[in-house]
């Protein structure tokens, strides 16, 4: 009886095997290899001062950014959070490209909520042209992190598709194929996980002076709230002078639970993934427009001669 394929159980099982790890292997190669290239001298950054929304994408990127613009259009009265954390519309369209994009998206018909907000900027034009700007300056580094997980799960789906194609022959040869099922239980799982990775959303990369920029802007905050600057909105954006103010600076640098309003900060904070179904708050909340106002709340087989391996 000839063997499957023309290769022995025994052969194919090695060769299986070694596809299996083979994926990861390949991933963690890649990726050390992104890592070491990262740390290559680049050219000298140049540019402008970093705004605040630039600011806001190295310390936490696109939702970090759109956490920021939201805080700013709320401070200045544009925007207005309803009973139901519904962003609302409430003063004229800014001229900024992602306020402007964060204010589309506060418009009737959509789901404004802070979490609806990020989701649709998170791939937008104004965070893509934002990204590339800072990339072309050397603050930020390409992630090659999801294109690594996408080739390793396509990788492994293709290792798995094998498999199964292996099993079929091997049972419709009469073959035996006890050692096989183990291992195609292995590139199931494996395919699984690296397609629960594959999905996982791209986070920034700032590069070393990135971070630097960005520990120095985020020490003159500190040393600027320090001095009893105020929270106005005229600090909004003006990040590497020498005023480094505001809800947005706060919010760039610390994320919403930072918004100098705790009760708007609370409406502003979208509620954990898993609480539920419908994301709805608990309670109701009533918010106003600007800084100076509040928010209420209420409430085993055998083997033998023939191979194991089909």
């Amino acid at each position: 009886m000839e063997d499957t394929w023309g290769i022995p159980g025994p052969t194919f099982l090695a060769i299986y095997g070694a596809l299996i790890v083979f994926p990861v292997v390949a991933g963690l190669v890649w990726t050390i290899a992104a890592k070491l290239g990262n740390r290559a001298p680049s050219a000298d950054v140049s540019g402008p001062q970093p705004t605040v929304y630039e600011l806001a994408y190295l310390a936490g990127g696109p939702d970090r950014v759109v956490d920021t613009a939201i805080a700013a259009l709320v401070d200045r009265g544009i925007l207005r959070v309803s009973s139901l954390k519904q962003l609302q519309l409430t003063g004229p369209e800014p001229a900024d490209p992602i306020e402007k994009a964060v204010a589309k998206g506060a418009r009737p018909g959509h789901n404004a909520t802070t979490r609806g907000i990020r989701d649709r900027l998170r791939m937008s034009g104004p965070m893509q042209a934002l990204a590339r700007d800072l990339e072309a300056r050397g603050l930020v580094v390409a992630d090659q992190a999801p294109r690594i997980r996408r080739v390793v799960y396509f990788l492994y789906l293709a290792v798995l598709i094998l498999g199964v194609v292996r099993l079929i022959a091997g049972i419709a040869g009469d073959r035996p194929v006890g050692f096989l099922i183990p291992l195609l239980i292995a590139a199931v799982f494996a395919t699984l996980i690296a397609r629960a990775l594959k999905n996982k959303r791209p986070g920034p990369r700032p590069t070393s002076e990135g971070a630097r920029v960005l520990h120095k802007a985020r020490s003159a905050h500190g040393r600027e709230r320090k001095r009893g600057i105020p929270n106005g909105p005229e600090y909004v954006g003006m990040a590497g002078g020498a005023l480094l103010g505001g809800a947005a600076a706060a919010v760039a640098f610390g994320g919403l639970a930072s918004y100098p309003d705790e009760e708007l900060s609370a409406a502003l904070i979208p509620p954990p993934v898993s609480s539920g179904f419908g994301g709805g708050s608990s309670g109701g909340s009533s918010c106003s427009s600007s800084s100076g106002s509040s928010c209420s709340s209420s409430g085993g087989s055998s083997c033998g001669g023939g191979g194991c391996g089909g």
